[in-house]
């Protein structure tokens, strides 16, 4: 939670881990006059999903890998809401051709069920024996053999290159209704992972325009009180895509009205 950044979530945990630094995303420049020989390890999320759906620049990636390699520091990328093919990839990184030391990973991971893991290159993974890392529900087996038939099911030519049909999909119509109403400055993400920013003139807004969107049966997120956020069903049908966004074009209407 400390690392997260937010305070809202931290402060009841108080006193929190020291030294740990937050910096500007997509800045490299802040990063190298940060870092040192004394850095652990450098945390990233490949798009920030609660930040504002904000896609990392790949130069900034890379720039991040090769900083942490000259200064021995471990590269950490937060594939929380990136991971399992949300992307379009099975996980965002290989989009990106830059590989992490450690990549964390849960929530579509157990399609549902609970269940959280940490993944590592294999030198650092040999450092871990058994109960160096021991929770109470660590290693489930009911939890990871519902994370195994995810795996299964979801890395598969179909299903990750579906993401990327559908994001197409949603683009497209996304254009149609910010033709209409110009409520939208800019629509960014990947694959299923989509964010909506709201225009100078609804500015802020992206709050009331959910509701508006509930109210029509549509349920979407916010990610900060400028994006509305789209996380879907990689899945979901052609159909369904067309009335969810019927939907949101009714409460933009009503939005704009």
């Amino acid at each position: 939670m400390t690392a997260g950044g937010q305070p809202k979530y931290s402060e009841d945990f108080a006193p929190l881990p020291q030294d740990i630094t937050h910096l500007p995303f997509n800045d490299l420049a802040a990063v190298a006059d940060h870092i040192s020989d004394r850095t652990c390890a450098v945390i990233v999320e490949p798009i920030q999903g609660e930040g504002g759906v904000v896609p990392a620049d790949a130069s900034f990636l890379q720039g991040l890998r090769e900083l942490c390699d000259k200064h021995g520091a471990l590269l950490i990328f937060d594939e929380v809401q990136t991971g399992v093919g949300r992307t379009g990839e099975l996980y965002a990184y290989q989009g990106y051709g830059v590989v992490p030391d450690i990549l964390t990973t849960a929530k579509a991971l157990g399609g549902g069920f609970p269940i959280g893991a940490m993944l590592t290159l294999d030198k650092y993974g040999v450092l871990f024996q058994p109960g160096t890392h021991g929770t109470t529900y660590g290693g489930n087996p009911l939890a990871t053999a519902v994370a195994g038939t995810v795996l299964s099911m979801i890395n598969t030519p179909e299903v990750l290159n579906g993401v990327q049909k559908r994001h197409q999909w949603f683009i497209d119509g996304l254009k149609r209704i910010n033709e209409q109403y110009q409520v939208f400055s800019e629509v960014r993400g990947a694959g299923l992972l989509l964010g909506a920013v709201m225009s100078e003139r609804f500015n802020g807004q992206a709050k009331q325009l959910n509701t508006l969107a509930a109210e029509e049966g549509l349920i979407a997120l916010i990610a900060g009180p400028n994006v509305l956020r789209f996380a879907p069903s990689l899945i979901i049908s052609g159909a369904d895509i067309e009335e969810g966004l019927n939907r949101l074009e009714r409460a933009v209407k009503r939005l704009c009205a």
